[in-house]
């Protein structure tokens, strides 16, 4: 695995609001067979894993069995989420509406924007941007 830093910016939106968050958090990267996993801690505490193919992205984020959220995106197509608080599951979808990746000469560029449901209900649209170096 290779050490990288992580830039991410988080655009969410939710009814009439829409807040943007920017992390820089050390992480590391590992390409094997066109799969590419990043790893890294959010705020110095959360463990974020992200596993990439070529059309599929899968983000496991969390401390415990408890505690985490399990969120798989797929471009167009609907994809079952779930969120664990405090042993309470929710269950949630996610409908992919970009997940795109560059590799450039001194850095990884992953962009990701979808729309979260709990059942017919839009939970917000977010917009993801992850640069790694």
């Amino acid at each position: 695995m290779a050490a990288i830093t992580i830039n991410l910016t988080s655009k969410i939106t939710q009814d009439d609001e829409t807040e943007t968050f920017t992390k820089v958090a050390p992480g590391q990267l590992e390409e094997n067979n066109g799969v590419i996993r990043v790893s890294y801690k959010e705020d110095d505490t959360i463990p974020v894993k992200m596993l990439l193919k070529e059309d599929e992205l899968i983000i496991r984020r969390g401390v415990d069995s408890s505690n985490y959220s399990l969120m798989k995106f797929v471009p167009g197509e609907k994809a079952n989420c779930r969120y664990v608080v405090e042993g309470r599951q929710m269950d949630m979808t996610s409908v992919t509406n970009l997940l795109e990746y560059e590799e450039q000469a001194s850095s990884h560029q992953l962009r990701l924007e979808y729309d979260l449901f709990n059942g017919l209900y839009l939970i917000g649209n977010y917009a993801v941007t992850l640069i790694f170096t």
